[in-house]
């Protein structure tokens, strides 16, 4: 019996030990965060409760406030940031923090621009991204998979984005498309240009540009479009929702997971440097209904997304081994 009570305790023991060691080495291991975001926006709210559930689950800390409290808020026992939208992003890189930098759902013009602006060279690669725009190749993919009759691209450039014109133009005529481009620096002028590029266009590729894509102008850009007959490629759900008809775009869970994946990687690698990225998990969405109208025949978003997906891994697997046979030479 004594034999017995000493094992026990010694056991016990040995479990306490035990469960120490892993909390210390759980602490040692843990990160504590700082999420800038919008709270009004309930998108990317989605996204910090994604990221929260998955980072504290890991250990991790994760605090939240709004962009208009970061200059007053005491940010050095953080580890790193995460902004969630441009606001955002403005804030912490016109206070030119020191910390590292995840900056989620801002246009890559848009961060560039915030960079190149107020942040030293020496110090850029402490600020990572993940776009919000997608790939103007997976754009053009869809397309491609939605019908084969579409050959003339229109695009409507805005003071947010009309420095990407050559760029986008670029890759449009590359993939074998002829391309309209039009650049509305007037709101004024934004209905009577859409009418010029729909009479002038098979479709209307929208990128992100806040000064085109609104909520005052949404209604009246899908409408111009509608009567013209010329269907409207969005870049997000909410824009097919309201009469596109497709978009690719990334949802909370895709944004989050691919941000936490990018945290990873910049701990792993000491935040030597940024990793700066378009929105590698995606979607698919279609309005059915808009097609009927318009008379176009599409396939169904699952068998779309599923050939997108195939299509890129494919793309990836091929530029990997270009790569490995370019390192064996």
């Amino acid at each position: 019996m004594d034999f017995m009570k000493k094992s026990n305790t010694l056991f016990s023991w040995q479990q306490l030990i035990v469960f120490v060691l892993l909390t210390i080495s759980s602490n040692a291991f843990a990160e504590k965060y700082l999420v800038i975001s919008e709270s009004r926006h309930p998108y990317h709210q989605k996204i910090v409760e994604s990221l929260s559930s998955n980072l504290m689950s890991d250990g991790h800390v994760i605090d939240s406030i709004i962009p208009e409290d970061f200059s007053t808020y005491s940010i050095g026992e953080y580890s790193s940031l995460i902004t969630i939208g441009y606001q955002s992003a403005a804030r912490v890189i016109n206070n030119q923090t020191a910390k590292p930098v995840l900056s989620l759902l801002i246009p890559k013009l848009a961060f560039n621009l915030l960079l190149n602006n107020k942040i030293e060279k020496d110090n850029r690669y402490l600020f990572s991204s993940i776009y919000i725009d997608q790939p103007i190749e997976r754009q053009l993919r869809l397309i491609d998979l939605l019908s084969h009759n579409f050959k003339k691209i229109g695009i409507l450039y805005g003071k947010n984005s009309y420095s990407r014109k050559k760029e986008i133009s670029s890759v449009i005529a590359s993939a074998g498309y002829r391309v309209k481009n039009i650049t509305v620096l007037e709101r004024t002028e934004l209905i009577s240009e859409t009418r010029h590029l729909s009479e002038n266009s098979d479709l209307l590729l929208a990128i992100p540009d806040s000064t085109i894509y609104n909520r005052r102008s949404i209604k009246g850009i899908l409408l111009t479009t509608y009567r013209n007959k010329i269907p409207v490629i969005g870049f997000s759900k909410a824009y097919v929702k309201a009469g596109a008809l497709a978009a690719v775009y990334s949802s909370p869970e895709n944004i989050s997971l691919q941000a936490i994946e990018t945290i990873q990687h910049n701990t792993r690698h000491s935040y030597i440097s940024a990793s700066r990225q378009h929105p590698k998990y995606f979607n698919i969405e279609t309005n059915a209904k808009v097609a009927r109208s318009l008379n176009i025949n599409i396939p169904n978003k699952d068998q779309l997304l599923k050939q997108l997906i195939k299509f890129e891994a494919n793309q990836h697997t091929q530029a990997a081994t270009r790569k490995d046979k370019h390192n064996r030479g």
